[in-house]
């Protein structure tokens, strides 16, 4: 590949702000890109994992900044972009990859409390609304952005409950294992928010995409994992770093034509 390629997916200096960020999935995100060479603000509700991450960062040479972000609470959200501002003047890449599970998350759909309910919805859809907001403020300042939404494989597709048959829920071990309700309408909620925001923003040099993941390894049960992989075109789980090279694709200058559009990579989960 020649170099004028290469530069397309050069994200060197790029401040890439990623709310979600201490996660199996978000922190990978954070040491690849601080390895790719971007300034990468490291978003999330526990900063200590934020702190930890960002100097293990720097220890090996790459500029980070870590920030508390509450994503259920707007005046948080707010202050983390005031917080961005103040200290860089301007911000390329928002990356939204929050998501919460309170208690009461994996409640089957007949005891689904509304308390419950909203709070995944608050967290998962209405935080990265609110997010979206606030980052837009800034993009509209300097004249160009891009944001990239993480949804997930569940946002569009139903979910196959049969996978959680007798399987341990290594999340919260006094819930029977499932995948709810809250999670697949928050994160479809994601994927219209993008669609919305390409198209509304179509005129202002602000580009928004969404990343829909499949199930990644987790130290799940081998029962779980057999289950889930046996629907898989792949015939397995993603692994934690196959993502990766998504994020940069979507934070770079290779994805200049691309808005509004929903790259699901799932090993051919939703294919069949």
């Amino acid at each position: 590949m020649n170099n004028q390629k290469l530069e397309l997916f050069d994200v060197k200096d790029k401040k890439i702000a990623i709310i979600g960020a201490t996660g199996i999935l978000g922190s990978r995100y954070v040491e690849f890109l601080a390895n790719k060479g971007a300034e990468v603000i490291i978003g999330d509700i526990d900063i200590d994992k934020c702190n930890n991450l960002s100097n293990l960062m720097k220890d090996k040479g790459q500029k980070t900044l870590p920030l508390y972000i509450d994503n259920t609470d707007e005046s948080s959200i707010i202050k983390f972009f005031s917080e961005i501002k103040s200290k860089y003047g301007t911000l390329d890449v928002l990356i939204n990859n929050a998501q919460i599970k309170p208690e009461g998350f994996y409640n089957p759909f007949e005891k689904y409390t509304k308390e419950t309910l909203m709070k995944v919805i608050d967290g998962n859809l209405v935080g990265v609304t609110l997010a979206c907001k606030e980052g837009c403020k800034l993009f509209l300042e300097q004249g160009h952005g891009v944001i990239i939404n993480v949804a997930s494989i569940y946002g569009i597709v139903a979910a196959d409950q049969r996978l959680y048959d007798g399987v341990e829920n290594i999340y919260f071990p006094d819930e029977k294992f499932s995948s709810p309700v809250s999670y697949a309408i928050s994160k479809a909620g994601v994927v219209q928010l993008t669609k919305y925001l390409a198209s509304y923003y179509r005129e202002k040099n602000i580009r928004v995409n969404c990343l829909t993941p499949g199930g990644v390894f987790d130290n799940h049960d081998d029962r779980f994992n057999s289950q889930y992989s046996s629907r898989t075109l792949l015939g397995r789980m993603a692994d934690k770093d196959e993502y990766n090279a998504a994020i940069l694709y979507l934070c770079s200058e290779a994805s200049s034509y691309m808005t509004g559009f929903n790259m699901i990579i799932d090993g051919g989960w939703s294919v069949i």
